[in-house]
């Protein structure tokens, strides 16, 4: 029997065709990453006195889902092997044998040229080349190094630090002293945040092999506490520019930034009481509340 014979194919051109390349790409993943860039972008061109433009969000949001899909494509050709270990994501795709590597290649490579090349063309090359930093990272750096160490979800928070400074590059065009704070927070973010979701699914991302919680001891308190640290850090980055000469951020920005910063402390910390899975994904809400929350505060 040949390898090809064994694959489960759904006709051309069918829903359950279309269904399976949406979930190759996480449509849905791919645009809560991108909704940052946006709020980012927007964030820009109110601060800078810049002019809006709707072509420039627009080539922002479809070049950079185009880059996001293409990211999460590759990350499933790779793990292909483990995902089937995974009641999570054994149904994927190629996994589950629906979908060929080759035609998974294919897309990915092509639907990440297309974004790349919307975002140099229709925004600048700063942006476009951060993208494609990010892509690289995420695909050559943090996917195989998620089976070996824990460390690898500090290279994961690079790639997933850029939407941010992305969307202020996409209005302002510089790699300035904002585009990097944004980054920095994001970047401070990204801990709380994956390590809920670690923690709700240490017991089958255990099946496939990986650790991704801060230590291989799993759901203890010494890994939960880490989750308050970075909350605690992810704070302090958020109000600093209030501090800044001129401000970048008025004294508004803390009526949003503190009670929402409080609030995913107190379910850092409730984490860390309790040890739960149920804590863990009250945590994980609560950190997809703040981001927005917070770039949206530097309007005020």
């Amino acid at each position: 029997m040949t390898e090809n014979s064994s694959i489960k194919q759904p006709e051309p051109l069918t829903k359950a065709f279309f269904k399976d390349y949406l979930m190759l790409s996480k449509l849905r993943l791919s645009a809560s990453v991108v909704g940052t860039t946006m709020i980012a972008y927007v964030l820009g061109v109110d601060k800078l006195g810049l002019t809006f433009s709707w072509t420039t969000l627009i080539a922002l949001t479809v070049g950079g889902m185009f880059v996001v899909a293409s990211s999460n494509g590759f990350n499933q050709i790779i793990e292909k092997e483990t995902d089937k270990l995974m009641s999570r994501t054994q149904n994927r795709p190629i996994a589950d044998g629906r979908m060929l590597v080759n035609d998974a290649l294919v897309f990915s490579i092509v639907i990440g040229i297309l974004g790349l090349l919307i975002l140099a063309f229709f925004v600048n090359g700063r942006v476009a080349f951060l993208s494609l930093v990010s892509l690289f990272l995420y695909v050559l750096a943090y996917t195989p190094l998620k089976k070996n160490t824990p460390f690898a979800v500090f290279v994961g928070a690079l790639p997933g630090a850029f939407p941010p400074a992305i969307g202020w590059i996409g209005a302002s065009g510089n790699i300035d002293t904002i585009a990097i704070l944004l980054f920095v927070i994001q970047f401070f973010w990204q801990f709380p945040h994956f390590w809920a979701i670690a923690w709700i699914l240490e017991d089958d991302y255990r099946k496939a092999g990986y650790t991704l919680l801060p230590s291989y001891e799993g759901r203890t308190k010494k890994n939960a506490f880490q989750t308050i640290l970075y909350s605690l850090m992810l704070i302090f980055m958020s109000m600093y520019p209030l501090t800044m000469d001129p401000p970048f951020a008025s004294l508004y920005s803390l009526f949003v930034i503190l009670p929402c910063g409080l609030f995913m402390l107190f379910r850092a910390y409730k984490l860390y009481q309790s040890l739960s899975v149920a804590d863990g994904k009250k945590l994980m809400f609560a950190s997809l509340i703040y981001m927005p929350a917070v770039l949206l505060s530097y309007l005020l």
